[in-house]
């Protein structure tokens, strides 16, 4: 009979050496790939993802500009109530949103991209325009993430600085355009109105930046996403102008921010570039369906931005009557400056309201930031502020 038990044995010990040595492969002979060098930049960092918190249902939110007007959520949530249960569980078709927003604009399905917010689109431009070592041109202080896409594709960044004034923030237009000149950009970012500063550009000044990007060959992006807080817009140049584009945000006039639904609009050539670097779908079912029904309620819309505009004039008339210095802007936002009040201020205001206390950039240094809110809204918080002065 033929002797087994070696034969076991030596299976055994193959056996037991496969297992061994395979754990360490395992362990010791597995890289990590390696992020594009831009990416991998320790310099490129993000706030911790994993540290946000719920809300405070008893504050009221004013640190993030949106829009928190109770009449026009109400118009919300009807309007989210008549979406069709298929939206829940169907992928967007966009083609009748696309259609019917460029008849409202003045412009063709051609000439827009939808995005995940304004912020969607401006990720879309750094994608399809900007590679290594090219030049990227926008304000400071700004929307953060010209800064972090300009990390991510690898881009140099040149700042416009506002400079302090009596005024508030200043930024001469001959200087953006001197910039332009000077630094050959590929891209220059300019909101309108700006935040955190709350400083907008004349259109003609306007039009003589685009005329300077348009002679250095640069991609200008006026972000309007305070529309119509502000209400002059550059949109419709885009039919004119193909290396302008324009975004917009539906998180602060239309009361939608939790759909991260925005728009941008360009000249075909720079459309079509965009699509080719969004997602399979850019955006989702349920923000497609709710805005295409809320175009049908733009006069409530309008009349939300007029009592958010009426309750920011009544806390900068109270505040101005509290001898406090203000800055008005021009988008959904204010700005306090508490003075040697400012510590008691911020204490009494603390299980009361949420906002901006206080800024490290010197065109801003000693103010506070306030989102609008209505005059029924802020007139509490007025109370308690002048409660600490007297």
């Amino acid at each position: 009979m033929k002797d087994t038990k070696g034969d076991r044995h030596i299976l055994h010990l193959i056996s037991v050496n496969y297992v061994k040595d395979k754990g360490n492969m395992d362990k010791h002979h597995y890289v990590t790939p390696t992020a594009r060098a831009p990416v991998a930049d320790p310099n490129l960092l993000r706030p911790d993802w994993t540290l946000g918190v719920p809300r405070k249902p008893n504050l009221l939110w004013l640190d993030k500009n949106e829009n928190n007007d109770p009449e026009l959520a109400e118009v919300v949530r009807r309007v989210l109530a008549e979406i069709p249960i298929e939206s829940l569980y169907c992928y967007p078709e966009s083609g009748p949103l696309y259609r019917k927003l460029a008849a409202r604009l003045g412009v063709g399905p051609e000439n827009l991209l939808l995005s995940a917010g304004s912020d969607g689109a401006i990720r879309s431009a750094f994608e399809a325009y900007i590679a290594p070592g090219d030049v990227v041109l926008h304000t400071q202080p700004t929307f953060a993430m010209y800064f972090v896409y300009s990390k991510m594709y690898g881009a140099f960044e040149k700042n416009l600085v506002y400079q302090p004034s009596v005024e508030g923030p200043v930024l001469d237009a001959a200087a953006v355009v001197q910039a332009i000149e000077e630094f050959r950009p590929k891209m220059v970012c300019l909101p309108n109105p700006d935040s955190p500063t709350g400083t907008v550009f004349s259109l003609d000044d306007l039009k003589t930046i685009i005329e300077g990007a348009g002679n250095a060959g640069a991609l200008l992006l006026i972000d309007e996403a305070y529309y119509p807080f502000h209400e002059k817009t550059v949109l419709p140049w885009v039919l004119d102008y193909p290396h302008l584009m324009v975004t917009r945000s539906t998180g602060k006039a239309w009361g939608l921010a939790g759909f991260r639904l925005g728009l941008a609009a360009a000249g075909p050539e720079v459309v079509m570039c965009l699509h080719k670097v969004r997602p399979m779908y850019e955006v989702n079912t349920v923000a497609v369906a709710v805005m295409e029904k809320m175009l049908d309620h733009e006069d409530e819309m309008i009349a939300s931005v007029e009592r958010l505009e009426k309750g920011k004039r009544f806390f900068l008339g109270a505040m101005s009557n509290l001898g406090f210095r203000v800055l008005r802007g021009q988008g959904n936002f204010l700005h306090v400056a508490f003075g040697v009040h400012a510590e008691a201020i911020h204490k009494a205001l603390s299980n009361m309201v949420y906002y901006r206390r206080d800024f490290n950039d010197p065109c801003l240094e000693g103010f506070s930031r306030f989102s609008s809110t209505t005059t029924e809204q802020f007139k509490p918080v007025i109370d308690r502020i002048a409660q600490i002065v007297s």
